[in-house]
């Protein structure tokens, strides 16, 4: 079961983003390396926070939760963080996805987004997990 999960992250959707990413990088002492993804109306899409150079934790407007969530979920609300694990073959996503929606909800199936595999759920404990089998390992995005 060697490298079955490379790497795991975690993200926060957050209302007032910005102020989340102030009171976290006080509370855990963070710093960022770059300034925000913002949209148009300045709104936080991404920021990465570090710690001692490595991410820590990623923030977005909640108004970023994909919206297949929104739609699938909403009679459970709206999860504010979520999981990111990143496999190292789409076998091991494919095995973790079927243990991981018994008795939960799955919001996509497996999906081809560029050229990773994706699938978001959210388990039986209400965990909602974004669950990538990048092609490319070593992706920019993935925790090192």
């Amino acid at each position: 079961m060697a490298n079955y999960c490379s790497k795991l992250g975690n993200h926060i959707f957050a209302k007032d983003c910005a102020e989340a990413v102030r009171l976290y990088k006080l509370a855990f002492k963070l710093e960022t390396e770059s300034e925000p993804w913002l949209d148009d109306d300045g709104l936080i899409i991404h920021q990465d926070l570090l710690r001692n150079g490595e991410t820590f934790l990623s923030v977005s407007e909640n108004k970023y939760l994909p919206d297949s969530f929104i739609e699938k979920f909403s009679d459970k609300g709206c999860p504010p963080m979520l999981f990111c694990v990143y496999f190292n073959s789409k076998n091991d996503l494919c095995r973790t996805v079927e243990i991981l929606v018994t008795d939960g909800s799955a919001s996509t199936d497996l999906q081809e987004e560029g050229d990773d595999v994706i699938c978001d759920l959210i388990d039986k404990f209400g965990v909602f997990w974004h669950l990538r089998f990048p092609k490319n390992q070593n992706s920019s995005f993935i925790p090192k």
